[in-house]
Order: C-alpha cells, then sequence, then structure tokens
C-alpha cells in the first residue's frame, strides 16, 4: 500500500509556504473560504495531471484556473493578483510505500512568466522526503531548470499530461485509466439518488467519445512541430551567415597571405637592390682610382709646361716692345669687352624704337591721321575725342607723334640726340595725359558694368520664378509669408497665408491700371484666415525684432462681412475674388474710390479715379506714377504680363552690358597704346649711339698699334712659342678642371649610393621585421604560404609578379581578393539583418556581432533542437497512443448505436476522416515506390505478364526479381549515404558561382565531385559483389536458379496466385478494410477504417515522416480535429433518450 503521507504547497493561492501531514485517515474541515478545495485542488492537480476540475468540491461547476492558484486571485479591480511578476510554484505529494519501507514524491513545477502564460512540468524523486531545501534558495523559490539541476534525485521529468499519467499510473501501482476520471468524482461528492447513476458513473467504464486528450496532444504535436520546424528555420538561416562567415574569413585570410606575399618581395627587392647598390658602389671607386691617377699626370704636365713658359714671358719682360705690346693688348680687350656693352644697350634700344613706331603708327590710325583698318569705330573716336579735348583741339599731339614717328625711323644716320630726346619727353607727357583720361573713363565703365551685373542677376532670378508661376515681392513680404507657412505647418495649420494681389482678378483690363495704381503697396498686403490673425501677428512682430521687417500688411479679416457686395460704380465694382475674405477687403478698400470717364468729374466725389490714372483725395488731385502700376501685380494674367516685361527689360539690359563690355575692351586696346615705357627706354638709351661711334674709333687706332708692334722676328719667334704654350696650358686646363669635376661626381655617386644603401638596410631592417611578424601570425600555415609563392613567383621577376598581384590596374589579384571579401561581407550582413528582422536580435550585422550569431547556433544545434525533437517525438508518440488507443477503439465501440442518429453532415465529417485513412495507404504506398523503385501496377503487370507468357521459365522470373531488386537497392544507396553530400556540394557550387568562382575553389569543387562518385562507384561494385547483380547474363541466370530451382507450370501458378495476394492486400488499404465489414450499411463501413487504422500503425510508425504528413492532412480533412466538438455536440442532442446498454455520450 502506497500512503500519502505529506503534501508541500509553495505560491499555491494563499499557502506561501506551507507543509501539510496526512495520517491514516484526515479530515478536512472549515468554513466556507478556509482553503479546503484550495488543498484538494492542488492534491488532484498532481496526481491526475489536468487543471480541468479546479473546486469541483466545492461547486460543480467551478471555474477556478491555475493562473488564479499560483498568483492568488484576490477578485479586486484595482489589484487582481497579489503575486506579480515572474512566479514559481511547487506542489509536491510525499507518499510512504508500505512493502519496500521507502518514501517517493510525485510533484509539479509551475513557472508563470505573466497572466495566463503558465510552463508545467510533473516529476518523481524516490527515496526522498519533503524538505525546503528541495524547493527553496533560502526565500527564494526555485525555478523549473534550477529545480531539476539542483536535485538529482529526479527519476522521471514529464513535460506532457499524457507523459504525467503514465509515470502516476506505474508508480501508483498500474491503476486503470477510469482512476483519473473517478478522482474528480469523489472529490465534488455528489450525492447518489439513484443506484443505476452511482453504477454507471462510478463502476462501469464510461464509454465516451470524448477528443478532449487527443486534441489537446495533437495541438501539443503541433506547437511542438512549430517550434522544431522554427527552430531549424533559425538553424538553416544562421548556418548560412556561418558559411558567409567562413567565406569572408577565406577572403580576409587570403589578403593576410597577399599582405606576406607584398611584404616578402619587397623584402627580397630590397635585398636584391642592396646587392645591385653594393656593386656599383664598388665599380665606381675603381673608376675614381683610375681617375685620380689619370689628374695626377696631367697635373704633372702643366707644371712642366707652365714653367717654360714662365721663362719665356721673364726673357721677354725686358723687351720694351713687348711690354708695350702687352699694354696695347690689355686696352684693346678692354675697348672690346666696353663696345659689347654698348653693342647690347644698342641691341634694345631698337627693340624699344620698333615698339614706339609700332604705337605711334596705331595711335595716328586711331586719330585719324592714318590707315583706321583694323580698328574699332569706338577707339577712334575715343581717342579723337580725347585728344579734342586738350585745349580744343589734338593737332600738338598729333603733330607730336608724326614728328618722332619720323625720327625714330633715322636712328641708323647721323642724328641730334639732344633733339630727339626733347620731342620724347613731348610725347610722354602727352601718353601720360591721354592715359589718365583713359583710365578714369575705364573706371566709370566697370561701375556701369558691375551695376548692370547686379540688376541682370535680380531679372534672371525674377524670370525664373515667373516661369514657375510665382511673383516676386518686397523682401519683407516673402520673409513675413514663409515665417507663417512654417509656423503653420508645425502646428498643424492646413490653410496657408497668401498675398492679397494673388488672390484678385480684375474684371475690366481698362481699370487695370487704375486698381494697381491705387493699391499700390496695399496689393502686397498679406491675408489669412481670422482664426490665424494672432498667430500670424505674433509672427510678424518677432520678425519686426529679430530681423527688421517694417512696412508690411497684415490683414485682420475679422468682421468684415458687411462689405460682401462691391457698391455701384466704385472700383471694387471691377475686382472679384474666390477667396471671401479678400473680396470683402478689396470691397472695403475700393468700394469708396468712384470710377469717372473724365477728369473733371472728380472732384464731384470725395474719392476718385480716371483711367489715366488721375486721382483724387482728401481735396486733392494728383496723378499716379506710371512706375507704381506699369508692373502689374493683380490677377492671373499678372504672370504672363510681368514675364513678357521682364523678358524684355532681360534683352535690352543685355544689349547695354553686351556694348558696355566691348567699349571696356577697347579702353583697355587704348591705355596699350598709350603706355610710355618704350618712350622711357628710348630718352635713357640715345646716347649708347655716339658711344658705339667713339669705341669703333678707339678700337681700329689700337689695332694698328699692335700691327706695328709686331713687325720685329725676334719677338714674334718668341710670342709665338709662348701663344703656343698658352694654348697647350689652356687645354691641359680645361682637361684637369674637367677630369676634377667627374672625380667629384664620383665622389658624390659613391656618397649618393652610401646613403641609398643606408636606406635600403634600414628598410630592409623593417621589411624583415614585418615579414618575421606576418610569418608567426600565419602559424602552420606558414609553410603553404611559402610553397604558394614560390609558385607564384616562378620564372618572373619581382616587379612583374608585384604587378600581377598587386599594383596592375584597373585590377589585380589582390584587388580582386578584396572585392570578393566585400561582397561576401555585404550578403553576410544583409542574411543578418534579416534574421534579426525576423527573429528581433539584439547583436550587431557585422564581423565583430557575428560570435553572437555563432552562439546562438550552437546553442540550437547541440541543445534546445535535440530537445524540441525529443518533445516532438513525444507528442507525436502521444497523439498516435491515443489517437489509436483511445479515439478509434470507442468509436468502434459506439459505431452502431450513435451512427444513426447523426445528422447528414456529421456523417459526411466522418467521410472526410475515412478518406483521410485512404490517403494513409496512398501515401505509404508512395512511399515504398520511392524507396524502391517499384510501384505496385508495373510489379503486377510484369509478372502477370512473364505468366501469361507460356515460354517464360524459372530464369525470367528471377530475372524479373533481380531486376526491381537491383534498382530498389541502388536507389536506397544513393539516398540513404549519398544525397546529403550531393546536395551539399551543388550548395557550394552555387555559392562559388554566386560570388564570382575562382581556380582554387573550381579545383576542389572538381576534386570533391570526383571523390563522391568514386566512392559511389565503389560502393556499387560491392554491393554488385554482395547480391550478385554485376555479374554476365549467365552467371545472373544461374544465380537466381539457385533461388528459384526449378519452377513447374503448377508452381508458377501458384506463384500467380501468392502474386494476386500480395498485392490484394499492399496495394489499397480501403480494399481490405471493405473486405472486414461488407455488409454493414455505407456509414458503418467507412468508420471500419477507422476501426483498423490501428492494425496499419505499426507501418506508419515505420515511416515517420510519412505519418507526420498524413496528420497534417488528416488535420485538414478534418478541421484540425477541432471541429469534433462541435459535432459531439450534435450527436449528444440527437440521442439524449438513448439510455441502452450503459452507454453515455457526452461532449
Amino acid at each position: 500500500m502506497k500512503k500519502l503521507t505529506r503534501m508541500k504547497l509553495i505560491n499555491w493561492h494563499r499557502f506561501n509556504n506551507c507543509t501539510i501531514e496526512f495520517g491514516d485517515s484526515t479530515l478536512l474541515s472549515g468554513e466556507n473560504g478556509a482553503g479546503k478545495s484550495t488543498l484538494l485542488d492542488a492534491i488532484q492537480f498532481v496526481i491526475i495531471c489536468s487543471t480541468g476540475y479546479f473546486n469541483k468540491a466545492a461547486h460543480e461547476n467551478g471555474k477556478r484556473r491555475l493562473t488564479g492558484y499560483i498568483r492568488c486571485k484576490t477578485g479586486k479591480e484595482n489589484q487582481p493578483y497579489e503575486r506579480t511578476g515572474e512566479i514559481s510554484a511547487h506542489v509536491a505529494l510525499e507518499f510512504y510505500e508500505e512493502s519496500k519501507d521507502k518514501y517517493f514524491i510525485i510533484g509539479a513545477v509551475v513557472d508563470s512568466a505573466s497572466e495566463g502564460q503558465e510552463t508545467t512540468v510533473r516529476y518523481l524523486m524516490e527515496n526522498t522526503r519533503i524538505s525546503d531545501d528541495l524547493f527553496l534558495y533560502g526565500n527564494q523559490v526555485k525555478s523549473i531548470a534550477e529545480f531539476r539541476g539542483s536535485n538529482i534525485d529526479i527519476r522521471q521529468w514529464c513535460k506532457t499530461n499524457v507523459e504525467a499519467r503514465r509515470m502516476v499510473t506505474a508508480r501508483l501501482g498500474r491503476i486503470e485509466d477510469k482512476f483519473f476520471r473517478l478522482i474528480p468524482k469523489a472529490l465534488a461528492f455528489k450525492p447518489i439518488d439513484d443506484i443505476k447513476d452511482f453504477v454507471y458513473s462510478y463502476v462501469l467504464d464510461e464509454k465516451e467519445v470524448n477528443i478532449d486528450v487527443l486534441r489537446e496532444n495533437v495541438r501539443t504535436y503541433q506547437d511542438m512541430e512549430r517550434t522544431l520546424d522554427n527552430v531549424k528555420k533559425r538553424m538553416k538561416k544562421l548556418k548560412k551567415i556561418q558559411e558567409l562567415y567562413q567565406r569572408v574569413q577565406e577572403r580576409i585570410e587570403k589578403d593576410r597571405m597577399y599582405e606576406y606575399f607584398l611584404k616578402r618581395s619587397d623584402l627580397e627587392l630590397v635585398e636584391g637592390q642592396l646587392s645591385s647598390l653594393e656593386t656599383a658602389r664598388k665599380n665606381e671607386e675603381i673608376r675614381l682610382s683610375q681617375a685620380k691617377a689619370q689628374l695626377e699626370m696631367l697635373q704633372k704636365e702643366r707644371s712642366e709646361k707652365q714653367e717654360i713658359a714662365t721663362n719665356i714671358r721673364v726673357e721677354l719682360r725686358h723687351n720694351q716692345e713687348f711690354v708695350a705690346l702687352e699694354e696695347e693688348k690689355k686696352e684693346l680687350k678692354r675697348l672690346q669687352d666696353k663696345r659689347q656693352e654698348a653693342m647690347n644697350e644698342g641691341t634694345e634700344l631698337k627693340k624699344s624704337v620698333a615698339q614706339a613706331a609700332r604705337d605711334c603708327e596705331s595711335l595716328l590710325r586711331t586719330m585719324g591721321a592714318g590707315d583706321t583698318s583694323g580698328y574699332s569705330a569706338a577707339v577712334s573716336a575715343e581717342m579723337s575725342q580725347s585728344a579734342n579735348a586738350e585745349n580744343g583741339t589734338g593737332a600738338d599731339f598729333a603733330s607730336c607723334i608724326r614728328e618722332y614717328r619720323k625720327k625714330l625711323q633715322t636712328l641708323d644716320g647721323d642724328i641730334n640726340v639732344t633733339e630727339i630726346k626733347s620731342l620724347t619727353d613731348d610725347v610722354i607727357h602727352f601718353k601720360q595725359m591721354r592715359y589718365g583720361e583713359q583710365q578714369e573713363e575705364q573706371a566709370q565703365l566697370k561701375i556701369r558694368l558691375n551695376q548692370n551685373q547686379t540688376e541682370w542677376e535680380k531679372l534672371s532670378k525674377k524670370i525664373n520664378k515667373l516661369k514657375r508661376k510665382k511673383l516676386t515681392y518686397p523682401s519683407g513680404v516673402e520673409l513675413l509669408v514663409e515665417s507663417v507657412q512654417e509656423e503653420f505647418a508645425g502646428i498643424g495649420r492646413e490653410i496657408q497665408p497668401g498675398v492679397l494681389c494673388e488672390m484678385l482678378e480684375i474684371k475690366d483690363e481698362e481699370w487695370r491700371n487704375a486698381v494697381e495704381g491705387y493699391l499700390n503697396t496695399q496689393r502686397f498686403y498679406v491675408l489669412v484666415e481670422p482664426e490665424n490673425f494672432d498667430i500670424a501677428l505674433g509672427i510678424y512682430d518677432r520678425l519686426r525684432r529679430e530681423k527688421k521687417v517694417y512696412g508690411v500688411g497684415l490683414i485682420n479679416t475679422k468682421d468684415l462681412e458687411k462689405y460682401d457686395t462691391a457698391p455701384a460704380g466704385t472700383l471694387a465694382e471691377v475686382v472679384t475674388s474666390q477667396n471671401k475674405y479678400a473680396r470683402q477687403y478689396s470691397n472695403m478698400i475700393l468700394g469708396k474710390v468712384q470710377m469717372c470717364e473724365r477728369y473733371e468729374d472728380l472732384k464731384k466725389y470725395s474719392v476718385s479715379i480716371t483711367k489715366g490714372c488721375m486721382r483724387y483725395q482728401n481735396r486733392v488731385a494728383s496723378a499716379i506714377k506710371p512706375e507704381v502700376f506699369r508692373v502689374p501685380f493683380i490677377g492671373k494674367n499678372a504672370f504672363t504680363v510681368q514675364l513678357a516685361q521682364a523678358e524684355e527689360e532681360f534683352q535690352k539690359l543685355s544689349e547695354t552690358m553686351e556694348n558696355q563690355e566691348k567699349k571696356l575692351s577697347d579702353t583697355k586696346e587704348i591705355l596699350g597704346l598709350l603706355s610710355t615705357e618704350s618712350d622711357v627706354d628710348i630718352k635713357y638709351r640715345l646716347d649708347v649711339i655716339a658711344t658705339l661711334r667713339m669705341l669703333n674709333k678707339s678700337i681700329d687706332k689700337c689695332e694698328e698699334n699692335i700691327r706695328k708692334l709686331k713687325e720685329n722676328s725676334t719677338l714674334i719667334q718668341k710670342q709665338l712659342q709662348l701663344d703656343e704654350l698658352e694654348k697647350v696650358l689652356r687645354g691641359l686646363d680645361y682637361t684637369i678642371s674637367s677630369d676634377t669635376e667627374k672625380i667629384g661626381g664620383m665622389r658624390a655617386r659613391i656618397q649618393d649610393l652610401v646613403a641609398r644603401k643606408q636606406t635600403l638596410l634600414e628598410k630592409q631592417v623593417t621589411g624583415k621585421s614585418e615579414v618575421t611578424a606576418l610569418a608567426a601570425d600565419a602559424g602552420e600555415r606558414l609553410n603553404s604560404w611559402n610553397r604558394e609563392y614560390k609558385e607564384a613567383l616562378g620564372v618572373r621577376s619581382i616587379e612583374q609578379f608585384q604587378s600581377e598581384y598587386f599594383y596592375k590596374l584597373p585590377s589585380n589579384k589582390r584587388k580582386y581578393n578584396s572585392e570578393r571579401c566585400q561582397i561576401a561581407k555585404d550578403n553576410m550582413i544583409n542574411a543578418m539583418v534579416e534574421y534579426k528582422t525576423e527573429h528581433d536580435f539584439g547583436a550587431a550585422a557585422s564581423l565583430e556581432g557575428f560570435p553572437e550569431f555563432e552562439a546562438v547556433y550552437e546553442r540550437l544545434k547541440n541543445s534546445e533542437l535535440l530537445d524540441y525533437e525529443e518533445k516532438v517525438q513525444s507528442a507525436r508518440h502521444a497523439a498516435e497512443t491515443e489517437f489509436q488507443e483511445q479515439f478509434l477503439a470507442k468509436l468502434q465501440e459506439n459505431a452502431g448505436i450513435f451512427w444513426s442518429q447523426l445528422d447528414s453532415d456529421t456523417q459526411k465529417f466522418a467521410d472526410q476522416i475515412a478518406n483521410g485513412v485512404a490517403k494513409v495507404a496512398e501515401v505509404l504506398e508512395q512511399q515504398i515506390a520511392d524507396t524502391t523503385l517499384i510501384d505496385y501496377s508495373s510489379l503486377r503487370s510484369d509478372f502477370q505478364d512473364l505468366l501469361t507468357d507460356m515460354d517464360a521459365d524459372s530464369g525470367d522470373f528471377a530475372d524479373n526479381f533481380e531486376e526491381y531488386m537491383r534498382n530498389a537497392i541502388l536507389n536506397s544507396m544513393l539516398k540513404e549515404d549519398y544525397m546529403d553530400r550531393l546536395i551539399e556540394w551543388r550548395e557550394k557550387l552555387y555559392n562559388a558561382m554566386d560570388d564570382g568562382m575562382t581556380e582554387d575553389e573550381y579545383n576542389a569543387l572538381k576534386a570533391e565531385g570526383q571523390q563522391i562518385a568514386n566512392e559511389m562507384k565503389a560502393k556499387r561494385d560491392a554491393l554488385s559483389e554482395i547480391y550478385g547483380f554485376g555479374k554476365d547474363d549467365d552467371e545472373e541466370r544461374e544465380a537466381s536458379k539457385k533461388g528459384f530451382a526449378s519452377m513447374s507450370q503448377d508452381s508458377a501458378n501458384k506463384l500467380d496466385g501468392s502474386f494476386a495476394v500480395m498485392t490484394s492486400h499492399t496495394y489499397s488499404i480501403n480494399e481490405e478494410v471493405k473486405s472486414i465489414n461488407s455488409g454493414t450499411e455505407k456509414i458503418a463501413e467507412k468508420l471500419s477504417y477507422l476501426i483498423n487504422m490501428d492494425k496499419n500503425m505499426a507501418e506508419m510508425l515505420r515511416g515517420n515522416d510519412t505519418i507526420v504528413s498524413h496528420l497534417s492532412d488528416i488535420s485538414n480533412y478534418t478541421s484540425n480535429l477541432v471541429e469534433i466538438r462541435e459535432f459531439m455536440y450534435a450527436v449528444k442532442l440527437g440521442i439524449d433518450t438513448l439510455n441502452t446498454k450503459g452507454i453515455t455520450l457526452k461532449r
């Protein structure tokens, strides 16, 4: 016997932490609300593993829920529950087993994250008694996970009600299923008035068709399956992210390898350059040594020659004629140098004379004193005007220029320098005077042109605005309108402000000028709705203070209703508006202005105006300036008129600016002609003419003296010898100087080579450090990097290698790898973003955030996925068991009785279930065909053809069997051993092609495909050896004969009969089920499929995937089985009076 000894309640209604002791017999007694039902509900919550019978002890129709118990429902509106937040609750029953003298605990743990969201698990602990440390950490209640992790004595752990009931049934002594139904009835203890009701309710098994458990199991299974599908989808996406990450890492790794290649090739290049520099330095030092030796020889030779020349000079110095000759030579050299300077100055004088002559010609032409072709009329007129301005005539200036030009043309002859200098001063004076006048004119032109340019830009902007049908208003008006629009938009006001002239139309164009002129600036008043006036006024006041906006009118349109009608004969009569406020305001302003055809009638009215814009007001008549109304603003046509006016004005202004720019250009030309630079230069260089004449005479005289002195023969011989020596010395000096420069160049090159070598040595140290660091980072990959580097380098130079891998444009291998890396990274980030969006994941979509994605994948892969698969398998098994043991069996027992009471809808519903069974047969048959590659019709047809072929022998039958078996075996091998690998290979191929397949990827995929093909062939050959279907036809026939020794016609007939029987069992479950109950009515016949479905359940279990698919089909056919509840209720209504054989049908 097993006795209940203690019960532990934690967070169960008002029992926060309570341990209750039980004796052999225990009485629960107390007033209403004391908690008796609460304790009984706790017991049945653990024992019957259900929450559907709470409070039955207090009220038959009790409506308590699990949430109310664990959160302690109070019923108060402001605080419905005493416990809030995340709650964990425990109910544990301690039993004593007398036969084994030991204790065990059956209990339940509930976690509730929020109201109505509870997770319940039930457990069994052996050899354990109730104590607080089982359920608490100090004062903290253990959650489900904490409870399971801290108690090693837990023997069973049940997550579903079906599992929990099995556990309770097994541990309490194989009690019957009715135990779980009778316990709630016993707790309720409803008074029994009829012994028959007692027998039916408490003794006999109730033959009810109850689908609650089935529905719960199916729902649990479906929920678990959906969760599993979701986990698998997440894993698939995470795996894709992982693959993309690996691809990025591979590209990054390749970039590191390329970086190693670059640094290593740079280092080798530096080392090669160092070797070349060292060789060049040694060669340069050899050449330097040779040059020094050559220089010493030349210097020695020069010393010898110099000594001989010195002796000759000493000898000649004692000769007076020689001394005189030397003095004459020195003088000649001085005079020649001075003449060269004078000639250079004379060349400059000729240039200035030529320029001055050209300027004179141009000036004379511009002044009309010569040919004016090639010069603009503006230049000529400007120059003439300037010339005539001096004393009323330009004759002096023209004659001066003409005389100056004439003198310049005769400079090569005998000239009077003083006279030319005086004339040049006059020319300079005249030019400077004219130059100042032209500069002033140029400045004025620039000012006018700048003013016109500003006006041109304004007109251009105005035209652009007018083309957009937008008028240009005073800046204050535009600023106020824009500010009010922004403010209204910010506070949600739909009606925007407007300018009065845009809201008005003039009906009679003859009176347009009068209306435009009279309103003047009032046309630009800003109009808003009455309710918006105060807001707009506040904005205006702020603009007045902050941006100095003055003189803009803001119309208050409130209380203008009395001006709805325009007075007859007034200006208001020719003005209309679609806006009522604009119309009222114009009527108010213009309604007092009388229109007069004749100016004589003006004085008849207090305020009046004519079409010609003669205005009379305040007893004063005045004509409105045309500038006021010349540009129209009122009405839709104002845009067109203003645009035409602006374009005309723009055209005129453009022409004016073009003329001004031409005139400015001409003025610049005149200023160039008035330049005095050449004239001043001539003035100060004129003396060089006389100087040259004098120097030429002096040189001639010196040369004559030298000729006479050289007529002495002895002197001539010595002089010739000295001249020859001096010539040789000059040659030696040139050679020595040249060799000295070469030696200096060699030394400089050696120093440069040394400096470059030092720089390269520093680069070598840095390069070695970088290569060493990259090699250390590579680790085990270094050997493969080095191999690939040598293969890549091959016979190419380092420069060629670096160009191909790093520097070639537009693309090189490293750049290509970088681009591929970026593409892979973008794909990975896109996949991460997609995952984050769909699953509300908080990790960063980046390389840095990948570990968090990977951690989720590993957690799902290693723990949650397996856990969910276990849950789905358990839920599916529970659904199948409940479907077989409870639903089908009870339908079978009750079918004959209640079928006739079913209405047509219910019968149709049952038909759908039967059709679902037929679907199972079809799915199973399809699975067999997919696995073996043999379908029923072809199997029967093939063997029937053999049987009808009287010439066929047993070997033919064996061949047929052999063919079927070979295809089935090879198909099974392909599906079980290689399809996943082939699919994976295909995905790799797609991914490689998606981001650009490299040569390495191509070779790897080719090798992997070849390996799979080789393995498949080897496996096929091995199967051929085992089963013998790889032998030739004679061997196959011989092997088949061993299996089918010899078949007579009788044997064949028997075999045909066996095949017929076999096919009748395998082709159609419908046919088999019909043979079981062929005598029943049509609906009973349909239900027989359900009765006999348990016979096929073993076969269903062998095809798990098919069963899952079929259960889904049944769910579709039967509206997910939930609708059975409503149909069963209809059954109950139809057979309420049925009371035979103790059968009761309940909803």
